[in-house]
């Protein structure tokens, strides 16, 4: 690799990258295969870091259908709110409850409403 540039070492990665990509996915699958527990435990401490919390958050809602422009904006928006937007309860993180956080939207047209309390998200409050 040639390059002192970081630019450059980056673009010649992607394309290297790019065109090797049947060997990089091989490669990647040894290295788990040869290291299957050392990727468990770097996986269980990144998913408990907050990047890895924002990141499992947002995978969640693109899956859900949600469409936005600007991830770390409605990140940001969602974790900073701490009352239900219709009720007004205080809210509170996790999996389980009646005032835990969630975050509405439109089911047809992906757009995000507000972030709710799971009581009033399940009465479908904006309809």
């Amino acid at each position: 690799m040639p390059y002192k540039d970081k630019e450059k070492r980056n673009e010649w990665h992607r394309k290297w990258n790019k065109n090797n990509r049947e060997k990089r996915i091989e490669y990647v699958r040894k290295y788990n295969e040869n290291n299957l527990e050392k990727v468990r435990e770097m996986h269980k401490i990144y998913h408990k870091t907050e990047k890895g919390i924002k990141s499992h958050r947002i995978t969640q809602w693109k899956s859900r259908g949600i469409i936005c422009n600007n991830w770390d904006e409605l990140y940001d928006y969602y974790s900073l709110s701490t009352n239900c937007e219709f009720c007004w309860k205080e809210l509170r993180e996790g999996s389980y409850g009646n005032n835990k956080k969630c975050l509405d939207h439109d089911h047809k047209t992906g757009e995000v409403r507000g972030v709710l309390c799971h009581n009033c998200n399940l009465n479908d409050v904006f309809n």
